[in-house]
């Protein structure tokens, strides 16, 4: 069966990213600090070999995946793919992330918003934006996560066997990739703007190789 390597990289930090705001499918850009920072990672993955690199259409994925491309010996062509978008957050979108979870935590009963995390799976916590979108336009986890590994066999089909292919993505998708190869949760630290992944992805199973 076909395997490839995923070189996961979370996108730069955005203004969005500093007012600690929902960003799924609004579009900001890097700041000064987002940029140094994936300048730093690409000096990290300056010996890697891509064979293929994608990002969703965002502004923030394709700034950053740019910045890496863009100072090597040997180009890559980025693709940009709809479908790899980070989860549409709906009415959402914009709003305070600490709020609106410090908000479900008071709502369902749990002690605190970490209990409250604890308890969720990703697709859980994306299934309950959606069900309380007053707008009606988010995503539930099960229609992002379809959408998702779309793109992902998108990807697998343009990489070669055994081949290493560098995707940005933001926290939400790679929480739950995480989520799918070890069945916990993302420690926190992998889901900061500017860090690396690096998963095996064959067929629709993914295996966990390094954190960076």
């Amino acid at each position: 069966m076909k395997s490839i390597t995923l070189h996961l990289v979370v996108a730069g930090a955005t203004y969005f990213t500093q007012l600690d705001r929902f960003q799924g499918w609004s579009g900001t850009p890097l700041t000064t600090a987002g940029e140094q920072a994936t300048a730093a990672v690409a000096q990290q993955l300056a010996s890697t070999t891509f064979d293929t690199a994608f990002a969703s259409d965002a502004s923030r994925a394709v700034q950053t995946a740019r910045i890496i491309l863009g100072s090597r010996a040997q180009p890559v062509k980025l693709r940009t793919l709809v479908a790899l978008r980070a989860p549409f957050y709906g009415g959402f979108e914009g709003t305070e992330r600490a709020a609106v979870w410090s908000g479900f935590a008071t709502k369902l009963g749990y002690p605190s918003v970490a209990a409250f995390a604890a308890d969720q799976t990703p697709s859980e916590l994306q299934t309950l934006l959606h069900d309380h979108d007053a707008d009606g336009l988010a995503e539930s986890g099960n229609e992002f996560w379809d959408r998702y590994q779309d793109g992902l066999q998108q990807v697998m089909t343009a990489t070669p066997d055994c081949g290493n292919a560098l995707i940005i993505v933001d926290s939400a998708p790679l929480r739950a990739i995480y989520y799918l190869a070890t069945g916990k949760r993302a420690p926190q630290q992998i889901l900061t703007t500017s860090t690396i992944t690096i998963v095996t992805y064959t067929g629709d199973k993914f295996a966990l190789q390094a954190m960076k």
